[in-house]
């Protein structure tokens, strides 16, 4: 029996960060609508901006349609959607009509989408914070120069410190029969999942272009697993009601967790922890503008909206240089804009180009 079909529907995606509960106001504010009711990017003189489900969302609508709206004076529609969906639309609009003005893509979905079709090299000559950006998120495509990273999620192993008393230290702990049932892991659908198969892959002498090894080793993990869940936010979901007790997982989504007053903790395994950004894009021919679209990234990148969103209950970690690491971000993560470099940086261009074939075979081979 498929847990994802079976036992429980969330919904499905790519980098959706947060509670999936959060994604219930999705459409409070779209105001302009297209024939298939969705927004019209630029609908009186509004700018319409891709946003991701859950904290992403609630940090958009609190910290950066804001700060943006007072420096710009324009209003912002948010429309919270998983990458991939978001390319999907891009694609089907067709470069002349976008649905929106400013996409927010992470390592996947931007490594495999048509950039040259549906987004525009950011205008680094108007903007004003991009040299605040340390240099290696600068760019977010070795391709070309499509958009800065606009921040970063750090992954390692979750766990409820109730239950697991002794911390976990390595990946491989999840293999432990004291664990049986009570695992949970993401699918490869999602950029957490394919990264975690990565970091299993290369325990075992494999590496981002050959997971056999990964496969391997999961095939042996099925008995232990609760759930495969489809995204982060049903995994968070899944801590929050206590049906797992231990996954890979990210810092932000955890800290939010922790906020909620649920029994979970983070830490790194020994073989490291990987990173990945979520990098923002203005769209081939926004309808707001090519100077608006850069005005909202721009915000994004501001210290100002930067060291907030670093704040509780984000922790959504900064790329500029002038936001402080504070919080469990100093606890956990870095101290210093240099700790940064201790971390893993997947190659997404090798790893997309046998990603899709890995997916198909992880949705037939794991399941629960």
């Amino acid at each position: 029996m498929s847990y994802q079909i079976k036992r429980r529907q969330f919904l499905g995606g790519s980098f959706a960060t947060g509670l999936t509960l959060a994604a219930l106001n999705a459409c409070a504010n779209q105001t302009q609508s297209t024939a298939d009711g969705s927004p019209q990017a630029g609908a009186d003189g509004k700018l319409v901006a891709a946003t991701y489900q859950g904290i992403w969302e609630d940090a958009h609508r609190k910290i950066l349609v804001p700060a943006f709206k007072k420096a710009s004076g324009a209003d912002v529609t948010l429309v919270p959607m998983f990458a991939v969906d978001q390319v999907a639309r891009l694609k089907a609009a067709g470069s002349t009509n976008p649905p929106f003005d400013v996409a927010i893509l992470d390592p996947g979905p931007l490594v495999n989408a048509p950039k040259d079709e549906i987004l525009q090299a950011f205008p680094t000559e108007i903007s004003k914070h991009y040299n605040d950006i340390l240099p290696r998120y600068q760019k977010s495509s070795s391709s070309g120069d499509w958009g800065p990273i606009i921040g970063l999620q750090f992954v390692g192993i979750a766990y409820n410190p109730k239950k697991i008393t002794t911390p976990p230290t390595s990946w491989a702990d999840l293999w432990k029969p004291e664990y049986k049932g009570r695992v949970g892991i993401t699918n490869m659908n999602s950029t957490l999942g394919t990264g975690w198969m990565v970091e299993v892959a290369k325990m075992y002498g494999g590496s981002e272009s050959d997971l056999e090894p990964a496969f391997k080793a999961v095939k042996e993990l099925l008995p232990s697993l609760a759930a495969v869940a489809p995204n982060l936010g049903a995994l968070s979901t899944l801590f929050q009601q206590g049906e797992i007790d231990i996954a890979p997982h990210n810092l932000a989504s955890i800290a939010l967790l922790q906020s909620k007053g649920v029994d979970v903790d983070w830490v790194i395994p020994k073989e490291g922890s990987y990173a990945f950004g979520a990098s923002m894009h203005v769209v081939k021919n926004p309808t707001a503008g090519k100077e608006l679209a850069t005005a909202y990234i721009d915000a994004a990148l501001s210290t100002e909206v930067q060291s907030a969103m670093a704040d509780e209950p984000y922790y959504i970690a900064p790329v500029n240089k002038n936001a402080p690491l504070k919080g469990i971000l100093a606890e956990k993560i870095a101290t210093s804009f240099d700790d940064y470099e201790k971390y893993i940086y997947q190659d997404w261009t090798v790893i997309s180009q046998q990603r899709s074939e890995w997916i198909e075979r992880f949705n037939k081979e794991v399941t629960v």
